[in-house]
C-alpha cells in the first residue's frame, strides 16, 4: 500500500509541474504554452505519447552480434524536471520469465559529471557513480510499479543514499513495453551529501540500463555492442543525453 501511494504521489508531482508550465498568456503574438510548457510522459502504461517526442529522445536498439536479446530497445528523454526511460523486451524473452515469476531487477545506472576515470567500470565503456535498483516485475507473472533504492559508488562498493517510497521513480509497463520517470529534484537532492561525487543531473548526462533475472543473473545490457577481441563483453558506449528546455 505505502508503495502505491508513493506512485500515486508521485504522478500527482508531474501534474503539478505541467500545470505551474501550462500558461494562456501572449508572447510575441504566440501562445506561451506552445512555446515554454516542457513535454511530460504520462507512466501510465500507455506508450502513444512517446512519439510526441521521437525526434527528442535518444535511442539505442540491441546489437545483434552482441550476447544480449532480451531487450530490443531502449529510449531516453529528459526535460527540466524529470528523466524518461522506455523499454522493449523481447516478447519471447519477457514471457518465458514471467512464466517463472521473475522480478527482473534493473539498474539505471547513471554518470552526472562526465568523468569516466572513477566510480564503477563494467558493464559499460565509460563508469558511472550512481545506480537506481528495484524490479519492473510484480512476481506474479506481470509487470509491477517501479520503485528503486539509489545507491552511490564509494570505496569499490555500493553504498545506499535514499531508500525505496521517496519519490525518486516511477514506473508502469503493458504488453512487452515499460516506461519510468526519474525526478530530478529528488535524486539531485538525495546527492547532496555525497561524500565523493555530489555533481546534480545537469544539462548533459549520461546513462545506460542494466537487466536482471534468476537471482540476479545478467539477463541485458542496453545500450551493448558487437563482441569483438577488443570488446569480448559486448559492452556498449552509456547515452549521452541532453535536456531539453
Amino acid at each position: 500500500m505505502k508503495k502505491l501511494f508513493a506512485f500515486f504521489a508521485l504522478v500527482a508531482m508531474i501534474s503539478s509541474v505541467s500545470c505551474q508550465k501550462a500558461n494562456t498568456g501572449k508572447k510575441g503574438g504566440k501562445d506561451k504554452t506552445e512555446e515554454e510548457t516542457a513535454v511530460n510522459i504520462t507512466i501510465d502504461g500507455k506508450f502513444d505519447d512517446w512519439a510526441a517526442i521521437a525526434d527528442k529522445a535518444i535511442s539505442a536498439k540491441t546489437n545483434p552480434e552482441s550476447q544480449w536479446d532480451a531487450v530490443s530497445e531502449i529510449r531516453v528523454y529528459a526535460n527540466a524536471d524529470f528523466v524518461y526511460y522506455y523499454v522493449k523486451f523481447n516478447k519471447e524473452a519477457l514471457n518465458e520469465q514471467f512464466s517463472n515469476n521473475e522480478e527482473l531487477p534493473i539498474r539505471l545506472c547513471i554518470n552526472t559529471d562526465g568523468e569516466f576515470t572513477s566510480g564503477y567500470e563494467n558493464y559499460f565503456l565509460e563508469s558511472y557513480d550512481f545506480i537506481i535498483e528495484g524490479p519492473l516485475g510484480n512476481g506474479e507473472g506481470g509487470f509491477g510499479q517501479y520503485d528503486g533504492t539509489l545507491h552511490q559508488r564509494i570505496d569499490g562498493s555500493w553504498q545506499e543514499l535514499l531508500p525505496p517510497n521517496n519519490n525518486l521513480v516511477a514506473g508502469q509497463g503493458a504488453g512487452n513495453e515499460y516506461e519510468i520517470l526519474l525526478a530530478r529534484e529528488v535524486f539531485n537532492n538525495a546527492i547532496k551529501g555525497a561524500t565523493q561525487v555530489n555533481q546534480p543531473i545537469g544539462d548533459i548526462f549520461h546513462t545506460g540500463i542494466r537487466f536482471y533475472c534468476d537471482g540476479w543473473a545478467e539477463w541485458s545490457n542496453m545500450p551493448n555492442a558487437a563482441i569483438s577481441e577488443d570488446n569480448e563483453n559486448g559492452w556498449g558506449h552509456l547515452l549521452e543525453i541532453k535536456t531539453d528546455k
